[in-house]
């Protein structure tokens, strides 16, 4: 029987260095896998070059990335070019990317290009990382700061005209599977399935909205659609029964097609073929990613509809994406988001709250060393 296992292990214990580098009287053969291995990691790895320091330093900086004080003036470089900054009020130092994605960074930004390349052509994140010689949870780490860079994309986003509308459904994990008495799984929609509402319009913007439910209702329905559509635009749907708060409250018009007839018709017939192939694109992301959060489901459908929308061409999608994370403040710290006791947690994505949160506790720490010294819990050596 096969014991093969595509995992860490099987690709060696160092990322740069293989088993044998530091033994005497190697083969030809090895050394020359070690020369090129070692002149992929040196290319994936390289320092800041003088473009990436001119983009950084292009950013605009008009208050400070620690408190938000107007109070900046420019202080110097650093010793890599990049353009150091000074606040007055908080007296901290500063650079543009303090405060984004990019903060303590040990990787150049160019780092990114060809990692969201690989995420916008539906490579997995393990993959992806063997790909750019970097760790596994390095691939994983940036993708919490992706999602946090895409936190607000779909907020503002409304829907007018024809919109097409049809839900998606996702299966739970395996371990928060419910079965019946006897023991089997239940069939169709059950409460083993997660809604998405999935909906576009002709102008080419794609909704992907978790209702944080099995099926909609009009409640879920209502709260995730509500402000995302246009009133008296024309609604293009399945009949599907909780569509009728949008229609009433919306004042919309609408075409309604039985779900089951439509299965029968060949695709470019079909007049919803357009939201099932966003259907089948979005299933087709997810199981690249099959092991992922289901808590973190909305993250994954933000993603896919920046994935999806405009522009098409990937290169400028990678552009505009580093232009959002440089000029938009979410710092996401590893192990706010790496920790296994962070799967409940909702990451901080602004600079200045998680420096108050850190304040904050600080200051509860102090209060509540004051209340024990009044109390007299706190002895002469300072142990509580």
């Amino acid at each position: 029987m096969c014991k093969y296992k595509d995992d860490a292990s099987s690709w060696g214990s160092s990322l740069k260095y293989l088993p044998w580098d530091h033994t005497q009287g190697d083969s030809l053969s090895r050394k020359l896998i070690s020369a090129t291995v070692h002149e992929w990691y040196d290319a994936k790895h390289r320092s800041s070059s003088i473009e990436e320091v001119a983009l950084i330093n292009s950013v605009e900086v008009i208050s400070c990335r620690l408190c938000g004080s107007v109070k900046v003036i420019s202080y110097g470089k650093y010793r890599n070019g990049i353009k150091r900054y000074f606040c007055k009020d908080c007296c901290h130092s500063f650079s543009a990317l303090t405060g984004t994605i990019f903060e303590d960074r040990k990787i150049p930004v160019s780092e990114w290009i060809e990692y969201l390349i690989h995420l916008f052509e539906f490579h997995s994140i393990t993959t992806s990382a063997r790909d750019n010689r970097n760790a596994y949870s390095t691939g994983r780490y940036w993708l919490f700061k992706v999602f946090a860079v895409l936190e607000d994309l779909q907020k503002d986003i409304v829907l007018e005209g024809n919109v097409f509308l049809d839900e998606t459904f996702f299966t739970v994990v395996e371990s928060k599977k419910r079965l019946k008495e006897n023991g089997k799984e239940y069939r169709g929609i059950s409460r083993n399935k997660l809604c998405v509402a999935a909906a576009y319009d002709e102008a080419g913007h794609i909704l992907l909205i978790c209702e944080s439910t099995s099926k909609p209702s009009f409640k879920s329905t209502w709260s995730a659609l509500g402000t995302h559509i246009k009133p008296e635009s024309h609604l293009i749907h399945d009949g599907e029964k909780s569509h009728r708060i949008l229609i009433e409250r919306l004042n919309l018009t609408h075409e309604e097609y039985d779900s089951d007839l439509l299965k029968k018709l060949p695709d470019d017939e079909n007049p919803l073929d357009p939201i099932n192939e966003i259907h089948s694109l979005a299933k087709r992301f997810m199981r690249s990613h099959g092991g992922y959060n289901r808590d973190n489901l909305q993250h994954w459908m933000n993603l896919i509809s920046f994935i999806l929308t405009e522009p098409k061409d990937r290169y400028e999608k990678i552009d505009l994406f580093i232009n959002m994370a440089l000029n938009s403040p979410r710092v996401v710290k590893y192990r706010n988001v790496m920790s296994k006791n962070s799967a409940n947690k909702r990451f901080i994505t602004n600079a200045v709250q998680i420096r108050t949160f850190f304040f904050q506790f600080l200051c509860d720490v102090t209060h509540q060393k004051s209340v024990f010294q009044y109390e007299g819990r706190i002895k002469p050596g300072g142990e509580i």
